[in-house]
């Protein structure tokens, strides 16, 4: 994690302004920091969960190809060797031999030695199941385009979620240390007023009790921030020992990003709108793919060799070095006739799918176009509460110090001091906790525009 430098209540206002942490331009302002378009970068590269993504894709294509073999001609060769140390025997009637019909005798048909050689030759002339099952190969590559799509926005949204923690989490752990140095500053001039008799021991005390409070807030503060910078690791697929920093929060000219422009058919673009369309195309694919069952297949063979024969055995010689070719060419037909409504119920099942998937659809749409108007309903109203909370800080602020003025000069009691600390550390938390809540919801708001990364 960075080192940090206090921050001083007189910033407190200039830090209120909140910035477009968003761009993915931005560039780191030094070499050991990191920007948030640098971090989902790093981390479009590194995720291990993207990476299986993209190898998805890549066994899709494989199975695209492997189908697509399918609808080439196969050409395999084939040899076999075959020996008999005891030729066998058949029984067989002494008629064929002009002896009476009733007497049979044993007789050997073959020889010891036989050797066979050959190509055989194969195609799928046609077979409208393989086509349909190319094309079921190709939408399912384009779903695992969808997915990895899906998954990137999801990354991408993880790390700027925590990125933003994180900078929100900084800011405050610079905030309490500003409030510890202004406590112990205090503890400073109450320790002085004492001194003149004009405060007492136990008012110190109290103070001190104070920055020890702090302290632990501190202290907690800190080791929440170890946990999101280990998060943000694993988000960009760099392990929890890797030294990271981010930038600070910088100021920015404006003290909000005005809200998005938005599509009212932007859910179209959401990956998983799509995702669902794209199983609604599969299942039709799947739909042709059944209903080939009914076609007809045209299927050409053929084997083309050559056997050879030996009364002895002599490896690889035939008898009186001669070989007989054996070849053959055969063209099948199969036509489908009942196959006990098999295909019927598959289809009916289909049908049944398909209007599954058009009520889901239809739901999904309703749901993406309802988180929608949320969004910017949710977005424009913590742009408001964020201006009033930055009023109330700068007036908070401004309280604070008059009271500390007023505290020098011994017209303010301890009391006094502490009330006002508390109603500054109450609008720091408010203001910081409207700030993450506005850019979190201008993060959803990109998300469900699609504009979380570029096509």
């Amino acid at each position: 994690m960075c080192k940090k430098t206090g921050t001083t209540i007189g910033r407190l206002v200039v830090l209120a302004a909140v910035f477009n942490i968003f761009s993915p331009w931005a560039v780191a302002q030094t070499t050991d920091t990191l920007t948030l378009s640098q971090c989902v970068e790093i981390a479009l590269k590194n995720n291990q969960n993207i990476k299986n993504k993209r190898l998805d894709e890549l066994i899709n294509q494989t199975k695209i190809d492997e189908t697509r073999a399918d609808l080439y001609p196969q050409l395999k060769a084939k040899g076999s060797y075959q020996y008999y140390p005891s030729v066998p025997k058949s029984l067989v009637s002494s008629a064929i031999l002009g002896g009476p019909p009733s007497e049979f005798t044993y007789s050997e048909f073959q020889v010891p030695q036989n050797i066979h050689f050959a190509a055989d030759f194969s195609w799928q002339v046609y077979n409208p199941a393989i086509l349909a099952a190319l094309k079921i190969s190709k939408i399912s590559k384009v779903m695992s385009a969808t997915a990895t799509k899906e998954k990137l926005e999801a990354v991408v949204y993880d790390v700027s979620a925590t990125f933003l923690n994180i900078q929100i989490n900084e800011l405050q752990a610079d905030l309490t240390r500003s409030n510890i140095a202004n406590l112990k500053k205090n503890v400073a001039l109450t320790t002085q007023l004492f001194n003149q008799g004009l405060a007492l021991r136990s008012d110190a005390d109290n103070l001190n009790v104070s920055i020890v409070n702090l302290e632990t807030v501190l202290s907690n503060q800190l080791n929440g921030l170890n946990q999101l910078y280990y998060l943000l690791k694993v988000y960009m697929g760099l392990p929890p020992s890797f030294v990271l920093c981010i930038e600070k929060y910088v100021q920015d000219d404006k003290i909000y990003i005005p809200a998005l422009e938005t599509d009212s058919s932007a859910y179209a673009k959401r990956s998983s709108y799509l995702s669902l369309k794209q199983t609604g195309d599969l299942l039709q694919l799947q739909r042709q793919s059944i209903k080939a069952g009914f076609l007809p297949t045209v299927n050409l063979i053929g084997s083309f060799g050559y056997s050879g024969l030996n009364t002895e055995f002599n490896f690889l010689k035939s008898y009186n070095s001669k070989w007989y070719p054996i070849n053959l060419i055969q063209l099948n037909l199969e036509i489908p006739i009942f196959d006990g409504y098999k295909k019927r119920s598959q289809l009916l099942r289909n049908k049944f799918e398909l209007d599954q998937n058009q009520n889901t659809l239809n739901y999904l749409r309703n749901t993406l176009q309802m988180e929608q108007m949320n969004a910017v309903s949710t977005y424009e109203k913590y742009v408001k509460d964020v201006e009033y909370q930055i009023k109330n800080l700068s007036l908070a602020n401004k309280l604070y110090n008059q009271k500390q003025l007023e505290y020098r000069n011994s017209t303010a009691s301890l009391n006094d001091i502490i009330a006002v600390e508390n109603t500054l550390k109450s609008a720091q938390a408010n203001y910081l906790n409207a700030l993450i809540k506005l850019k979190l919801a201008e993060l959803d708001l990109r998300k469900i525009n699609g504009q979380l990364i570029k096509n």
